[in-house]
Parts: structure tokens; sequence; C-alpha cells
């Protein structure tokens, strides 16, 4: 997770495939028996069983979500992609929580995925067109970014997202839906675009919540507590759990409770000055730590 920088963004490297079911676990394990595959094409399309754009897609979300890491060498599984998809941990996205964790880690991820961090993190409107947010997104790049985004790049960005986030009625092959379309945090309002509320959620897994804030202080090291209403809006160039989430203030503090009751050891909920503020306590854990806690307890 890092602050969102203007002179590091990337939009539209995804060729306007959304992550499927399937694409992280199947090229995390094939980065492991070959780090080398997405250098070769061929192989890589053979391996994958896809074209070659769609092995552009899956290495552009291996790196999205922070479970491989590239260099000249080729590809290494992360320790936060064995911690996620690991034989000890949830390779076939069964636990809700991992596909909560997944849309936190893309939609944090400020410099690879910029069109989604935008989305979840500054573009506010629980129900918008999608002309409304093409043209909201074009106004951050030329405002925030300071530069000129070719309006088909930010189209691609938006549209792939879209289809990512909302499930498409009437479709029959779920398996090329998007996991991510199960968390509802994007639907089609017929007729009338989309919708994309805050709202209570009250299914949504603390390990989700307490991972995003563990992130958060982790990256964050000089910082002893964050405002609620940080938490909630951000404005601090961090991505914020609530407003990625899609939290109201009464969703965000019961799933904070659930957290502070079930990781009691984390966190403090204070009044300084007049302002809510959560704290971190001495026992906060790593945030892989608290994820292979999770899974652990999972499995037994």
């Amino acid at each position: 997770m890092l602050k969102f920088n203007p002179g590091k963004t990337s939009f539209g490297r995804h060729e306007t495939f959304s992550l499927r079911y399937g694409w992280l676990t199947q090229g995390f394990t094939a980065v492991k028996e070959n780090p080398a595959l997405f250098s070769q094409p061929e192989p890589a399309m053979i391996t994958l069983g896809v074209g070659r754009n769609m092995v552009n897609a899956i290495h552009y979300w291996l790196r999205a979500t922070g479970i491989v890491e590239f260099d000249e060498d080729g590809g290494q599984p992360t320790a936060l992609g064995e911690t996620l998809l690991g034989e000890a941990a949830d390779p076939y996205l069964e636990d809700e929580a991992t596909l909560w964790i997944i849309h936190w880690l893309i939609a944090a991820n400020a410099e690879g995925a910029t069109g989604f961090y935008w989305f979840f993190n500054c573009f506010a409107p629980p129900q918008f067109q999608d002309q409304e947010a093409l043209r909201a997104l074009g106004e951050f790049a030329d405002h925030e970014l300071q530069m000129r985004r070719a309006q088909t790049t930010l189209k691609s960005d938006l549209s792939t997202l879209l289809r990512m986030y909302a499930p498409v009625a009437g479709r029959t092959d779920d398996h090329l839906d998007s996991p991510l379309a199960h968390l509802q945090l994007v639907a089609a309002d017929a007729g009338r675009g989309y919708r994309s509320p805050r709202l209570v959620r009250p299914f949504l897994p603390p390990i989700a919540l307490h991972f995003a804030l563990l992130q958060r202080f982790a990256d964050d090291p000089q910082q002893p507590a964050l405002p609620i209403r940080t938490l909630l809006y951000g404005g601090d160039d961090w991505a914020a759990p609530g407003a990625v989430f899609r939290l109201n203030e009464e969703g965000l503090m019961n799933t904070l409770r659930q957290v502070m009751e079930r990781y009691p050891a984390s966190y403090e909920l204070r009044d300084t000055a007049g302002v809510h503020q959560l704290y971190r306590r001495d026992n906060m854990p790593e945030p892989l730590a608290a994820l292979r806690a999770h899974y652990q307890g999972r499995a037994a």
C-alpha cells in the first residue's frame, strides 16, 4: 500500500480484461513453477490456456494485487501472495474475506491501479451515469495528476472497473465474471446508470477491515492514531478503508467494534481534543501475521 503520488500512476494496463475467477491462483502457481513464464509469450499462452492479451491481463492483475513481483529476471511470488493463495491459505477463493482483501489490495494501489483507487477513494456519488464518472475521472487526471490522459485510456479503465464490480444480468457463464462482483459494491441500475452507495454492510468480514487498518498503520509508522473521519472519507492521499469498502459511518463503527472485540490487543478508540481517533497498540501484529492467523483458524 502506497500513498497517492501524482508522479507515479497508471491506467488501462489490464488490456480491458476484468479480473476473472482462477486467474490469480493460476498465474501465481505458474510463476512458482516457471518464474520466466510471462517473458515467454507462446509458452505462457499454452500454460495459462488463454490468448496473448489475456496473458498480459493476468500479468497485470498479479502485479496490481501485489501477490507477484516482476523484474528483469521474471516473477517472484510475494509473502502476501503465499499468505493469501498458498496451500495453507485460500488458493480457490473460498473464503469471502479473501475477496474483500483482494478488493482492498487493488483499490488501495494508487500507483498500479490508479483508476480503481480514484473510483473507490475519490468518487463519491451513490448513483451515477458512466459518462458522469468518465468526466470526473478526466478532471481528476487533469487537476490532480497535472497531465493529459487519452480519453480512450480513461474510458477503458472505467468500463473495465464497472464490468468487474457490477454483475451482468442474464449471464450464464458465471465463471467468466469477476469474483469481486459478489461483493455488491457497484450495481447496474436499469436505465439509470450505476449505484455504489455507502451502506452498513453487516457481512463485511472483520478480518478484511483489520488487515486494511494494519496495512495503513504499517505503511505510516510515525502515525500513532488515525481520525475516524479520515478512515471513513480519506482526504490524506492514503486509501481510506471506509471509502474502499463503501461503508457509511454506522457501518464503519459497527465493523470496527467487531474488529476490536476480536483483536483487542491491536487498537484503542479515544477522543482527543474533540476528535474521535483510532490508536494503535504496542501489540498490534504485522498485517501478514494477522492473515496467517485467520487462515489457520479457518482450517482448524
